[in-house]
């Protein structure tokens, strides 16, 4: 029930304002919305389903809100009738970034950045610092490249199907065909004790057969081969 104004008409006992039987109902039924209203019932309500609220509470008949205070890099400005919330936080209003096949701008509209591996390349993020690991070998690289000298520290290369190329800048091509003449080198048995020369090692050491099975060196193909003193 709203509150009743009692008619006081236009001036004194002039007969058009509330009788004094009328005013009194008034005044009574004025005390009795007041009496129902004691403690006081009037309250406030925060709407909306996100973010954070203003209320407080009611404490009696006073209305308690909550005060807003400025934060890291944020400011207050305060008029009579509003609150104005300022950033002073600086920095660039946005980043491009740029990859070999795209680019993206990362601005204040939330757009974001992922740092992603592939094939032999993992990212691993540890707080605020990320570590970007890859993984090559020969085995994978299906044409690997030297850009340096090959340092192979001692160890041996095994395994090789067939090598392309000089050995002290020689073309190991070259003497194929060598083996089967020096595995028939026979010079006959001695013992020396001491070589004076390489002819003498190489005559004790390698089998010598002038005669091949299809030609002798007799007559015109005669040569002669001096190996020194044995």
């Amino acid at each position: 029930m709203a509150i009743q104004t009692v008619n006081i008409g236009t001036i004194a006992n002039d007969g058009t304002g509330d009788d004094l039987r009328e005013a009194f109902v008034k005044v009574n039924s004025n005390f009795q919305e007041l009496q129902a209203k004691n403690p006081e019932q009037t309250t406030a309500a925060n709407l909306g389903s996100q973010g954070s609220g203003v209320f407080a509470q009611l404490n009696g008949s006073e209305l308690q809100f909550k005060k807003i205070v400025g934060g890291s890099a944020v400011t207050l400005a305060e008029t009579a009738n509003t609150v104005t919330i300022n950033s002073t936080a600086t920095g660039l209003p946005s980043l491009q970034v740029f990859a070999d096949n795209n680019n993206i701008t990362l601005d204040a509209n939330g757009n974001a950045l992922t740092l992603a591996g592939g094939g032999n390349t993992t990212t691993n993020l540890v707080g605020q610092t990320i570590t970007i690991s890859s993984v090559t070998s020969l085995q994978t690289d299906t044409s690997p490249k030297l850009t340096a000298t090959l340092n192979a520290q001692t160890n041996n290369i095994t395994n090789v199907g067939n090598m392309t190329g000089n050995v002290h800048n020689l073309d190991v091509r070259e003497f194929d065909g060598i083996q089967s003449y020096l595995n028939q080198l026979d010079m006959g048995i001695s013992n020396p004790s001491s070589f004076s020369s390489s002819l003498e090692y190489l005559a004790y050491n390698l089998a010598i057969d002038f005669d091949d099975g299809n030609s002798n060196f007799t007559g015109s193909n005669a040569i002669e081969a001096d190996f020194g003193t044995l």
